[in-house]
């Protein structure tokens, strides 16, 4: 009886428990709501609705015309997660802070959202602006009336919009010979006009082609002429809905803007300050028609005067002046770059002065930081890098950097029993110069951006604790140069490294017997080869017609990234054709060196929904072949996947090649060198990004891939590597999880939990997704991935 009352206490005692935790939890949303912090007569602000009055006719573009209309309506309601508005219990409950720093002011301004009051809204001043806009979109006569509903200190404002049809271009006159000194020029304008017969009129559009015709003009020589002189009548009286324009030229134009303006003397100060003294005290010299003003002598003048697009005599032109402004700063040793125009003062003359004033950088720096490092093989710990900077080396613009890069490392996860830890130094110098540096003459298109020749070297140490130290020598010659603002290339026409690997444990030796591509592909070697990048990426498009698109984004961006790396060919061609006896493998100063082709594709799409959800894909496809003088590629260039910024559900690099698993063949309770890699990688991933509040955000994504061997060696003894076109697919690793991200613009900090739904097995279901137990502790441990990174993964 005893025992039996013990049990209904215990009972009572956990629905009780039960039913606290429901009231506290109700509590606690109930606060979060943010009701609570309102005063009286105050209501949430919860967002607007537009309804539209056609009166019966057919109107397209309503969905489109609505999300215009959301984008001038202010303030946005504040954000709700299930119901709450977080943002503000964070930001009331933190209260004012007595100091800009601090826990309090973190919580209120990055955590916290302050409470947006209907009144905030002023939806009688909105439904105005609204209204409007309608009229400047070419829908005359269209009106907006607003209405508020409130609810439990709730408030929706719904704006009615009585709409009427479009009216649209009809003909479009310019001015006539007869009426503007400009007729020569006006009579080409109209070909390339923004401005379309049947076109929807749009104030911005007009306003747009008044910015365009002063453009050209300016480039024509007028260099006083200004858009305001230039003024659209719209006649809306010839029915229809539709609208004549007549361009015509303001009465009384000052007279310096109907005349063409030459350039007359060209004068460069490159050691400008603020103080008086940088011009006064100066020596002049005539450079290539330039009057080159220095009291300094730092530059040697022809590299200064050669990226300059404004001459002696040309007609003026602002895109000559605004092509002068970019090379100049891409020379990259001037902190200001300014040019100012005085008109000569003489009768009729018609003539400008250009007077270009360069204010230089510091000459040489030293910068030290220390920093949290994140790497994709899931290796963390802290780092420390120095860099000295010598920005006008050779006194030709030439940027000389010394860096050196040390980082202490350890491997952490709960796969392993215990860390890997790994240490690394790095000393590298680099020297780029704003030109190309070559024996023959080449052709370089762009007119914007001033190409860079590239000759750096470098030494790196890196020490994987308890299995090698690997020592690599680097250099390297060539170019980098942008075709336009979305589209670069780079391209080393010299690139040669020396791999050694020093202090093997006996661990590490038994893994290199066990498997005889990782042996190959640790041999001490040389790489000699040429390596091009192409890269696309449209989020870098300058596309002057989004000034009249509502959005501040683009719906769809790609990003492409193609490279291709060849070594060994010319060495061993000439070594076969000086020593035809001796066979493959060659060797350069007695160690052998690799020989190879390899290419590899990155492809992304963005898909931006609105203006907080997003949805991002990847597809990489690369490989590798070894041929000749060599059996595998080298390690550095071989493929691996897994980790932070590939299939996070797996361990980095621990996928593959194909269906093997090292972990199942060694056993998952140990601590191993997990370092699978591969001659050739499929890779795809699919990320959809969205806002939860401010700078905390989100993401789902699943990602799906591995490696493969294209040649096998007799001695491998792993089962199921070699790539197969029948078999490949039932191979792919696929791997799903969330993730939050912290984005401050500036600095991404990434926490992403991963899973996998499928494993790569050499017989059986590959699909695993049924043995999913988050309530197993045994099942988290052995299958939950925990990645921490810093940026986003692609």
């Amino acid at each position: 009886m005893q025992k039996i009352s013990k049990t209904f206490h215990w009972q009572i005692f956990v629905k009780m428990l039960r039913k606290s935790l429901f009231l506290l939890m109700l509590l606690f949303l109930a606060n979060c709501s943010g009701t609570k912090f309102l005063k009286e007569n105050e209501s949430f602000y919860t967002g607007a609705t537009i309804n539209f009055d056609t009166n019966g006719k057919r109107i397209l573009r309503k969905k489109a015309i609505a999300e215009e209309l959301q984008t001038f309506i202010t303030p946005k309601p504040n954000n709700k997660i299930l119901g709450m508005r977080i943002g503000v219990w964070f930001y009331s409950v933190a209260g004012e802070p007595k100091k800009k720093k601090g826990i309090r002011n973190f919580i209120r301004t990055k955590l916290g959202q302050a409470p947006v009051l209907i009144t905030d809204a002023s939806p009688e001043k909105t439904a105005k602006l609204l209204s409007g806009q309608l009229n400047n979109e070419g829908y005359f006569k269209s009106t907006v009336s607003s209405e508020v509903k409130t609810k439990k200190k709730e408030s929706h404002v719904t704006y009615n919009v009585k709409l009427m049809r479009p009216y649209r271009l009809d003909s479009i006159y310019y001015p006539r010979p007869k009426d503007s000194v400009y007729a020569s020029i006006m009579r080409t304008l109209k070909e390339k006009s923004l401005l379309k017969t049947r076109q929807r009129y749009e104030l911005e559009r007009l306003k747009g082609e008044q910015e365009r015709i002063e453009e050209v003009l300016e480039n024509q020589g007028f260099y006083y002429f200004d858009d305001r002189y230039l003024i659209f009548d719209a006649d809306t009286t010839i029915g229809k809905h539709r609208v004549d324009l007549d361009l015509r030229l303001e009465a009384g134009i000052p007279v310096q803007a109907k005349r063409i303006f030459r350039l007359n003397d060209v004068n460069v100060y490159p050691n400008y300050s603020l103080t008086r003294d940088s011009l006064l005290i100066a020596d002049t010299t005539v450079v290539n028609r330039f009057n080159y003003i220095d009291n300094k002598h730092n530059f040697h003048p022809h590299v200064i005067t050669d990226v300059i697009n404004l001459q002696k005599g040309d007609i003026y032109s602002r895109e000559a002046q605004q092509l002068t402004l970019s090379h100049l700063m891409g020379l990259g040793v001037f902190k200001f770059v300014n040019i100012k125009f005085s008109e000569v003062n003489r009768k009729d003359s018609a003539l400008l002065n250009a007077n270009i004033y360069l204010t230089p950088l510091q000459k040489r720096s030293l910068r030290a930081e220390v920093q949290g490092i994140s790497k994709s093989n899931n290796f963390v710990g802290p780092g420390f890098i120095g860099t000295f900077t010598n920005r006008n080396f050779l006194g030709g613009a030439e940027l000389f950097q010394l860096k050196l890069n040390t980082a202490y490392e350890v491997q952490i996860s709960r796969q392993n029993q215990g860390p890997l830890n790994s240490f690394e130094v790095g000393l590298e110098s680099s020297l780029t110069i704003p030109r190309f540096i070559s024996p023959i003459k080449i052709d370089y298109n762009s007119k914007k951006y001033l190409p860079k020749t590239i000759i750096k070297t470098g030494f790196n140490v890196q020490s994987r604790v308890n299995y090698y130290r690997l020592t690599s020598f680097n250099a390297g010659y060539g170019y980098i140069w942008r075709e336009t603002a979305h589209r670069s290339h780079e391209l080393y026409i010299a690139d040669v490294s020396y791999i050694q690997t020093k202090s093997r444990s006996d661990a590490f030796r038994a893994l290199l017997e066990a498997n005889n591509y990782l042996k190959n592909s640790f041999e001490n070697q040389f790489i000699i080869g040429t390596r091009y990048s192409y890269t696309l990426n449209t989020q870098l498009i300058d596309d002057p017609t989004k000034q009249y698109d509502k959005k501040k984004y683009r719906t769809h961006n790609f990003y492409f990234n193609g490279n291709v790396d060849i070594a060994g060919n010319i060495l061993n061609t000439a070594q076969n054709v000086l020593h035809p006896s001796v066979e493959n493998p060659h060797t350069l100063f007695g160690a052998a060196y690799s020989q190879y082709v390899k290419g590899d594709v990155d492809f992304r799409h963005y898909w931006q929904f609105d203006d907080r959800n997003k949805l991002v894909s990847r597809i990489f496809v690369g490989a590798g072949y070894a041929y000749s003088n060599s059996t595998t590629l080298p390690y550095i260039k071989q493929y691996s996947i897994g980790g932070s910024n590939s299939i996070r559900a797996f361990q980095a690099r621990s996928v593959g090649p194909g269906t093997y698993d090292v972990r199942r063949e060694i056993g998952a309770d140990k601590t191993i060198f997990v370092d699978q890699r591969g001659d050739l990688k499929l890779e795809g991933n699919v990320e959809y990004r969205f806002d939860i509040m401010k700078a905390f955000k989100g993401a789902l994504f699943v990602d799906a891939g591995n490696i493969w061997l294209l040649k096998k060696d007799e001695d491998d003894q792993r089962q199921g590597v070699l790539f197969n076109t029948n078999t490949f697919l039932n191979q792919i690793a696929v791997g799903t999880g969330l993730g939050f991200r912290f984005d401050f613009s500036f600095f991404v900090l990434r926490l992403d939990t991963a899973f996998p739904i499928r494993k790569p097995l050499p017989e059986g279901n590959p699909w695993i997704i049924n043995e999913v137990d988050f309530g197993s502790k045994t099942w988290r441990q052995q299958n939950l991935i925990y990645n921490i990174a810093i940026g986003y993964p692609f």
